[in-house]
């Protein structure tokens, strides 16, 4: 009995190695994140930025100098899924809907600061696991200033203006829900003539910051 130990044993071992399936390690390995699954319809991006923005430009006869700094806070929604636009593969993307709060103080130009907030619409070029995705995007706000107190300068003539905004943009993911985001912006600020004095605000700029997915 005792010298058939060691052989009971060796059966043992043999029958585990082949009557057991050996363990799916590849379950507890973090596949990488498909884009799909952030820009999904319902997911939500929480952008924190900051730059700077000059003007005039564009129209530029009779608009003096008024450059910002800026600050914002966005938060967004997926409207949709990413999908082929127009039948265009290259063009895949979603389209996302944003609620936007900024706050910008005058760096050069009458002295003063501007606040308030936009809704934009973001259409996102979305390609499977790719690290950067651009974007698009179109706003328009409303926002209250100071800067309407000087009154030897005619840009802005009242203490609530209007916001017209047009940025492209780009994100670089440095981690499956975060990323990094660069944006070249211009910006129009006026009160449609709601009062005396409205020559308005082109500004173009640029912004940097970052961008959490849930």
């Amino acid at each position: 009995m005792v010298k058939s130990l060691p052989l009971l044993c060796v059966g043992l071992i043999i029958w585990q190695s082949t009557g057991r399936a050996a363990p799916d390690l590849s379950k507890s390995m973090a596949a990488p994140v498909e884009k799909t699954d952030l820009f999904g319809k319902g997911r939500h991006e929480l952008d924190i930025s900051g730059g700077f923005l000059w003007s005039p430009v564009i129209a530029r006869q009779k608009r003096p100098t008024l450059d910002y700094a800026q600050f914002d806070l966005s938060l967004g929604c997926m409207l949709t899924s990413p999908a082929p636009l127009f039948g265009c593969a290259s063009l895949r993307g979603n389209w996302e809907g944003l609620l936007n709060v900024f706050g910008a103080g005058v760096t050069k130009g009458p002295d003063g600061f501007l606040a308030g907030g936009r809704a934009l619409l973001r259409y996102n070029f979305v390609q499977p696991r790719a690290l950067w995705v651009p974007f698009l995007q179109l706003g328009v706000g409303a926002l209250g200033d100071n800067v309407y107190e000087h009154r030897t300068q005619h840009l802005i003539g009242s203490g609530l203006e209007f916001t017209l905004v047009g940025d492209l943009g780009v994100r670089y993911f440095i981690s499956p829900n975060w990323a990094a985001m660069f944006m070249i912006d211009i910006e129009h600020i006026s009160n449609a003539n709601t009062a005396s004095r409205n020559t308005g605000v082109n500004a173009a700029g640029f912004t940097l910051g970052g961008a959490r997915f849930f």
